[in-house]
């Protein structure tokens, strides 16, 4: 989609970072005034390039509101160019201001606000807004292929309409569902961040306890018990998280409750959500109500491990819980130092490797190694007192 940035010069650097994003989604972005020559020449490349353009992005500060801002003159080439700005302007609105002073145009339409990352608020909202437009080329190119694709449209929401915030697997195990969306994976110190677009998925609210796992050895008999299991005192252990176990041995749970290991960027997604956040719970240091953490008790499990639920106030955005802390866990994706660029949706991380991604830190680890963002590895038959695991599925 062809867009048209327009933004006062004092917020440069959130433009900076938008530009960037919606040209790594496709779109061609008219963006850089500063480069254009002075005069005549200038304003008419400025109206050229905002008739030629599909959607107006204007930010929007207190600096726009000044009366030497160009970005006045830019809306009200839009208001010529789009009577009807519905569909064609998108207002961001960076910082407060008196809404009352803006042009009527701007304030036509619904202002994007978010507390969270301003640019993949951005980024989302204007990928909604190209869906919204195929959508609509395609009921005027085609009309009888555009009522097939909203009879298509409308099962799929009115499917979704009913699905659920929590589901149960043939295990018993309650799963919380991740919609579908954008996020930022990554925090720039742990490892480079970087917007991903997931699609809806399923993740267990719990780490897989003691006592899923007995009858999952009883029901197949084709695993060896994980290590210390002669240390699962029946009722007094069967809410503690599985430890002991290789990533073949997760793996293969998760295929017999029908289900599957989370990748990677799933799992981050589950416990950080959309906001940024440094630990499922918020950016607030850890303590000992989030998570259990910093505990070398011998265990294996009385005293050492937590019974899964008893952190509640540390669950993530979408109510899974016991992300950080206790238990760290397998993930399906092979260990990489850096993501593909080509991964931008639903990534599975390499094809091939030598060892296995382990995320959420365990009951030994440091308040400073919870970071939601912190990847570690180990080769897939390792098996550690620390090391467990939960499932996903697709929605």
């Amino acid at each position: 989609m062809r867009i048209f940035l327009s933004y006062a010069s004092e917020d440069r650097p959130t433009a900076d970072a938008i530009r960037l994003a919606l040209e790594d989604d496709g779109h061609d972005v008219f963006y850089d005034r500063e480069d254009l020559p002075p005069g005549d020449e200038f304003h008419n490349r400025i109206r050229t390039a905002i008739e030629r353009s599909e959607l107006v992005v204007f930010l929007v500060s207190p600096k726009t509101l000044d009366a030497g801002s160009y970005t006045l003159n830019e809306i009200a080439i839009a208001e010529k160019t789009f009577p009807a700005p519905a569909g064609h302007l998108l207002p961001v609105l960076l910082e407060k201001v008196n809404v009352q002073e803006l042009p009527a145009y701007l304030r036509s339409v619904t202002f994007l606000e978010t507390p969270g990352n301003v640019t993949a608020a951005v980024s989302d909202a204007v990928c909604r807004i190209a869906r919204e437009r195929r959508r609509k080329r395609i009921r005027w190119i085609v009309p009888v292929a555009a009522a097939v694709v909203l009879c298509a449209v409308a099962a799929v929401f009115q499917a979704n309409r009913g699905t659920p915030a929590e589901r149960v697997g043939k295990d018993g195990a309650p799963a919380m569902l991740v919609p579908a969306g954008k996020f930022t994976m990554g925090d720039d110190e742990s490892w480079p961040s970087h917007p991903l677009y997931l699609d809806a998925f399923y993740m267990d609210r719990f780490e897989i306890t003691t006592a899923r796992f007995a009858k999952f050895l009883a029901a197949t008999g084709s695993i060896n018990a994980p290590d210390v299991w002669d240390e699962v005192k029946g009722k007094d252990s069967e809410n503690m998280p599985v430890i002991g176990v290789s990533w073949n041995d997760a793996n293969a749970y998760c295929r017999w409750a029908g289900r599957r290991l989370p990748t990677d960027a799933e799992w981050e997604k589950a416990a950080r959500g959309t906001d940024g956040r440094a630990y499922p719970w918020g950016n607030s240091p850890p303590t000992l109500d989030l998570a259990n953490y910093e505990n070398s008790a011998p265990g294996p499990y009385e005293n050492a491990l937590s019974p899964v639920g008893e952190h509640a106030a540390g669950k993530s955005p979408y109510g899974i819980e016991d992300m950080a802390g206790n238990a760290s866990e397998w993930v399906a994706d092979w260990y990489s130092e850096s993501f593909s660029a080509d991964e931008t949706a639903n990534p599975k991380g390499p094809a091939a490797g030598d060892k296995k991604v382990i995320r959420g830190g365990g009951r030994y680890d440091p308040a400073q190694r919870l970071s939601a963002a912190r990847r570690m590895y180990a080769s897939p038959d390792t098996r550690a007192d620390d090391i467990g695991f939960r499932c996903a599925r697709d929605l």
